[in-house]
């Protein structure tokens, strides 16, 4: 497993003010071709619970709370419901679970505390999943596969949740998707897991729909004990709605790699937000890039 170090890099002023230009370029494509989903450099949140498109974005309408549910349809475990707003597949041992366990928190499998609300979605799917060369976990969260994870019995389905989100309804020359992640004992420095990998498939926002695959902190020092991601993107076709996919296959072996069985994905704060007017974000890139300008002068006038 290689990890790509970038920490300095992602600090720097001027690599900030791009998160704030990577938006307003997103703002800027307006025709289906030139359509894109851009991870944004980590930076203070966008996404607010105002105006969020999803459904039940935070798995608290129908949450189970202080205790958990089954959630992912195909198992038999029980007492089971999938949260209202999404559906769900994978295969019958699975036992990924809804709530809240444990503590202090709230938390669930000893993931890092919550960010809102009491209910989040953990992706139980076993010691099934394999890789058939490293991954290369990226600064940016991103991680590169040679080729897809791969199940195997008894869980020979990875875990899958989505839900359609009515962008159609709600025109904008851009929007924002922003969700927390964190992994199974992630929040215990005790005992941190080793990161794990999810994968991210948007729709109508790429042509092919292609997944992309993205870190679980596991509460090391590379990626901590939860992350937020964020991107910028525009749908295809205006017209259609974009449908959000997040897939856990298990707890991958790298074992041939140098390296321990991996966490898994809990997931929970998730939103899609509409951005304002290509002005109105123009003028929020120019600022921030502005701003970094300023800071670079003032450190090189007092010859920091």
């Amino acid at each position: 497993m290689l990890y790509i170090d970038a920490k300095i890099l992602v600090r720097a002023p001027w690599f900030r003010a791009g998160r704030a230009a990577a938006l307003a370029g997103g703002v800027l494509l307006t025709t289906g071709a030139q359509a894109q989903l851009t991870l944004l450099p980590s930076g203070p949140q966008i996404g607010t619970h105002v105006g969020n498109l999803v459904n039940n974005g935070s798995f608290e309408t129908g949450g189970p709370g202080s205790t958990v549910r089954f959630w992912a349809t195909g198992t038999g475990a029980t007492p089971f419901g999938v949260p209202p707003g999404w559906t769900s597949s994978g295969g019958p041992s699975n036992y990924a679970s809804w709530g809240r366990d444990g503590g202090p928190g709230p938390r669930i499998r000893s993931s890092d505390i919550l960010p809102h609300g009491g209910n989040a979605l953990y992706f139980g799917n076993g010691q099934s999943a394999t890789l058939s060369s490293a991954p290369v976990f990226n600064a940016s969260g991103e991680v590169t596969l040679s080729s897809p994870p791969m199940t195997s019995a008894p869980f020979a389905l990875p875990v899958v949740l989505t839900q359609s989100v009515a962008t159609h309804l709600a025109p904008a020359a851009s929007y924002v998707l922003s969700f927390w992640i964190s992994g199974e004992s992630s929040g215990f420095a005790t005992a941190p897991g080793t990161d794990g990998i999810f994968g991210l498939r948007v729709t109508n926002t790429q042509l092919g729909d292609p997944q992309r695959y993205f870190v679980v902190p596991g509460g090391g020092p590379s990626f901590g004990a939860s992350h937020r991601f964020e991107f910028s993107f525009t749908p295809i076709n205006p017209s259609l709605p974009v449908t959000l996919e997040f897939t856990n296959w298990g707890h991958f072996s790298l074992g041939a790699f140098g390296f321990a069985g991996t966490t898994e994905l809990v997931l929970d704060d998730v939103i899609v937000n509409p951005v304002p007017t290509p002005g109105a974000c123009g003028a929020l890139a120019l600022a921030g890039l502005a701003a970094a300008g300023r800071r670079r002068r003032g450190r090189w006038s007092t010859g920091r």
